[in-house]
């Protein structure tokens, strides 16, 4: 065995051990029905073509031309499906955005309309629940109150008898 032989066959071992399928087989896997394996990223031959020492011809220009011509349908039917798409969301976020200005506007319109009518009070009353609500103070606050007010009374009695002497 020669060491060209040797190199390819260590080569092609090398590239199967990859274990990376080819996207499009070359014309003698295709034609043979193997698993075209190549070394992912790398312009190297495939493994089968490598082992045989022959050409590794990817595809027939008739091939390579119907799959351009079918991608190309495909990127142009995406594109257009695309450009609808972004059309119809462009449209429907130039009517929400009209929507919430006619919404804005009439809601300053009835606020100026109640203020008119004198109704404000009363609808902030019905229309704020926390505008009712008074201060609650717990029973800690109330001790720490009744407290205060003891502090106080004292130093007024002891600044009266402070004062009187």
């Amino acid at each position: 065995m020669s060491s060209s032989h040797q190199r390819r066959l260590r080569l092609s071992s090398e590239i199967a051990r990859a274990n990376h399928p080819a996207e499009a087989p070359c014309n003698h896997c295709f034609l043979e029905g193997v698993v075209c394996l190549v070394m992912p990223d790398s312009r190297l031959k495939c493994a089968e073509c490598t082992r045989l020492g022959q050409a590794c011809v990817n595809m027939s220009w008739e091939s390579l031309d119907r799959t351009r011509e079918e991608y190309q349908k495909k990127v142009d039917d995406d594109e257009k499906l695309l450009a609808a798409v972004i059309s119809r969301l462009l449209r429907n976020k130039k009517i929400l955005k009209q929507a919430e200005e006619r919404a804005r506007r009439k809601a300053l319109c009835l606020a100026s309309d109640m203020e008119a009518a004198g109704e404000t009070e009363a609808a902030q009353d019905i229309d704020c629940p926390a505008a009712s609500i008074g201060v609650a103070f717990s029973p800690t606050m109330w001790a720490t109150m009744g407290m205060l007010d003891a502090s106080v009374a004292e130093l007024g009695t002891s600044e009266g008898a402070v004062g009187s002497s």
